[in-house]
């Protein structure tokens, strides 16, 4: 496993706070410089470049999990703690991440992840459901880094062409870290977490993000009306308030001396 690269956004002050950025599926770590602008300037933030990128040929699947992949980007970045923001497949993969013991992490903010409690039976219509929202949120995703509307005709050969390169492995990498998210141990992340879902996204269940912040020690959940899946973009300004307030809230995001 090779270590992903980390792209400095913004250097911070000396003393300031630090976050760390982790992208979803098919996106690019340049998807967060809208919110590194948003942020205070005392704030350092770093973006991950991981293998799950738009373009990629989901052969890292063979070299680790999401967890561990955010993990070796994580080690080059120092001893100096951060605060982990994701967002989605992103998200989830800093859950596996703290899951397994990120002890540099002092809050976290997750962005439209998924969860499915483990009580919940998988059916062939939650893994039907599961590839249509999938596919649903690969299109706005596309439309969102496109920033223009393609004519219509042209923009679903696109699609079509996208979902035929990701195809079943890459869905699978998604469907399997869902089901997999109700198992993680978590009771041991004690540390401040927000998640942050909107109703405007239509892969957002909101029951199972109450299950989730449940299974956090110290969650919460923060949700806006018109927030959609692409939240951490759309809605910059209100993120990095957020973002700020966790960090005010005593998260402990400051380096020690």
């Amino acid at each position: 496993m090779t270590s992903p690269q980390a792209h400095l956004l913004s250097p911070g002050t000396d003393t300031g706070p630090c976050a760390v950025f982790v992208h979803g599926i098919e996106d690019t770590w340049r998807t967060w410089t809208r919110l590194s602008r948003c942020l205070g300037p005392q704030w350092r933030t770093v973006a991950l470049d991981l293998p799950w990128r738009a373009g990629n040929d989901y052969r890292w699947r063979w070299s680790g999990g999401p967890g561990d992949w955010v993990g070796a980007g994580l080690e080059a970045l120092g001893d100096r703690p951060f605060l982990l923001v994701g967002h989605s497949f992103g998200a989830n993969a800093v859950l596996a991440r703290l899951a397994a013991g990120e002890p540099r992490a002092t809050a976290a903010v997750l962005a439209a992840p998924f969860f499915r409690p483990a009580e919940h039976r998988v059916t062939w219509e939650t893994f039907d459901l599961s590839r249509e929202t999938f596919q649903r949120q690969i299109s706005d995703g596309m439309r969102l880094r496109l920033r223009r509307t393609a004519p219509p005709d042209v923009f679903e050969v696109m699609i079509a062409r996208t979902c035929e390169r990701i195809g079943p492995v890459g869905f699978l990498a998604v469907f399997e870290q869902y089901v997999a998210s109700g198992h993680l141990p978590l009771s041991h992340v004690d540390i401040p977490a927000a998640i942050l879902i909107g109703e405007a996204d239509p892969g957002m269940f909101r029951p199972h993000m109450e299950a989730l912040a449940r299974r956090l020690p110290r969650a919460t959940v923060a949700a806006g009306d018109d927030f959609d899946h692409f939240c951490h973009v759309n809605h910059a300004p209100e993120v990095a308030r957020l973002i700020e307030e966790l960090a005010a809230a005593g998260a402990g995001v400051r380096p020690t001396d």
